[in-house]
């Protein structure tokens, strides 16, 4: 496998710690390149057959990482909806890379298909999404590790404990399952728990914070290599961009529907203005955000988009605050009804928000810590504020124009802020948006030979200046 990316150096640190550690833990922050890691210990070891179990809406940015970090192959079933529920039919052990999803585990027939296969390693993306022992996908990932015996396991999360040191629990038992086994014992050695009472009388334990925790922090990093964003700062860009591509879900079968239309309004014949060309690929990049953002659709999805969802989980995922920019206010407010379903805090700026409303906004999300969100449009948020609380922007749709989208990202980037800038571009593969993005990155590279080229120009020009004045010096002394 060739590897097409040059480390940096702290990259190169957990690369050496997954390589000493046969099970272990990626904990560095989003956005420092974990997937990059784990895909280039891989190549390193030259492990043939590799499963990654990960969020359902994260398997296409694995896929998109495998194929152009190192051009081989990667079986997503989940790709198919076909094979959504069951692996049978499928060769797993033709390609070196197999990615799914959690839920899948749960199904029995997709666990015995796994089970029988011999794996080199096994990845746990977003291990977090096991922090319950007792529930199903936990259970299925403690049998599979077992049934396989695998002999490596990398287990990822910029945020392996979310809420107590219960949720460490199931990672320690992967790590060495004789060792920590007991999840009883767990809890009493680092959780402090309190017997509670409901009016009816019913009472149960809860845990209500942590003990001996310098004793967990340390043997936490025994298996953990994490790197913080602070600490990488002298290795980072000022900006690091990244890509997430998304598959439609069921709003493919009224995307398509749209598409036909649109492609047999251009075969018609008839004269077209550019208004309505404009206005058919608008409600295109509807669709691939949210069908519900269509007046003429007339039944309302119940459950959010596959984009959606995947931003949601984003948000869910993190601890640091992130700025949300789209186009589309309509899109901003759905957003942000899921946001207060989900009981997240945050703050919503589109061009109906009135100025003394815009200014308490963007003040409360630089001050106040509980306010995780910041959403936004870009034609009312990209410009003339500052967002340096968070250093994580993400784009659900970009802009036409690249320059207008770089405003939106210099709202994060410029003076105060004290991280390298995290830029996440959210598209739908095989639709509109993923022409949009190749445009913005094409003008975005044209921008740049032409500002390049004059800066080379005027470099140039200066060197001739100093080259002339220093041949006139001469010719005076002579």
């Amino acid at each position: 496998m060739n590897f097409n990316l040059t480390l940096y150096p702290y990259q190169r640190e957990a690369v050496d710690f997954m390589k000493s550690h046969s099970r272990c833990i990626n904990g560095s922050h989003m956005g420092l390149g974990k997937t990059i890691e784990a895909l280039k210990l891989c190549q390193e070891l030259d492990l043939r057959h590799v499963l990654v179990i990960c969020p359902k809406t994260l398997i296409s940015e694995w896929f998109y990482q495998i194929n152009s970090v190192l051009d081989t192959d990667c079986l997503t079933p989940h790709n198919n909806s076909r094979y959504e529920h069951k692996l049978s039919g499928l060769d797993l052990t033709g390609p070196r890379f197999v990615c799914i999803n959690y839920d899948l585990l749960a199904n029995q027939k997709c666990w015995s298909e796994l089970v029988s296969i011999k794996w080199d390693a096994i990845v746990l993306d977003e291990v977090h999404r096991i922090k319950n022992h007792k529930a199903k996908r936990t259970r299925a990932v403690y049998l599979l590790i077992a049934g396989t015996a695998v002999p490596r396991v990398i287990m990822m999360s910029g945020t392996p404990m979310q809420n107590s040191p219960a949720d460490l629990f199931p990672l320690f038992h992967i790590l060495n399952p004789r060792l920590y086994h007991s999840y009883t014992s767990w809890v009493r050695m680092f959780c402090v728990v309190v017997l509670m009472r409901l009016r009816s009388g019913k009472a149960f334990n809860q845990i209500v914070g942590a003990r001996n925790t310098k004793e967990l922090n340390e043997l936490l990093h025994l298996h953990m290599i994490r790197h913080t964003k602070s600490e990488v700062l002298k290795d980072l860009p000022d900006k690091q961009y990244k890509v997430i591509p998304v598959t439609l879900g069921s709003e493919i079968k009224q995307y398509k529907q749209m598409e036909n239309e649109f492609f047999a309004l251009l075969d018609s014949g008839e004269l077209i203005t550019s208004p309505a060309v404009i206005s058919q690929l608008t409600r295109l990049r509807q669709i691939c955000l949210e069908p519900n953002l269509l007046s003429r659709a007339t039944e309302k999805e119940s459950t959010p988009s596959n984009k959606t969802q995947t931003l949601l989980e984003l948000i869910e995922d993190t601890d640091d605050k992130i700025v949300v920019y789209s186009y589309f206010a309509q899109y901003i407010n759905l957003l942000s009804q899921e946001l207060d379903a989900r009981q997240i805090k945050h703050v919503v700026v589109t061009g109906q928000t009135d100025t003394a409303e815009r200014g308490r906004a963007i003040q409360a999300f630089q001050t106040n810590d509980e306010i995780k969100a910041f959403l936004g449009t870009i034609g009312a948020a990209g410009l003339g504020i500052t967002l340096t609380a968070s250093h994580t922007v993400l784009f659900t749709d970009l802009f036409w124009n690249p320059a207008v989208n770089e405003q939106a990202e210099d709202r994060l980037h410029r003076i105060g802020q004290k991280n390298s800038v995290l830029v996440i571009d959210l598209f739908c593969k095989g639709t509109v948006e993923e022409h949009v993005h190749k445009v913005v990155r094409r003008k975005e590279k044209m921008f740049n030979e032409i500002v390049t080229t004059k800066a080379v120009v005027e470099s140039w020009r200066k060197a001739k200046k100093e080259v002339n004045k220093y041949a006139q010096t001469v010719a005076n002394r002579i």
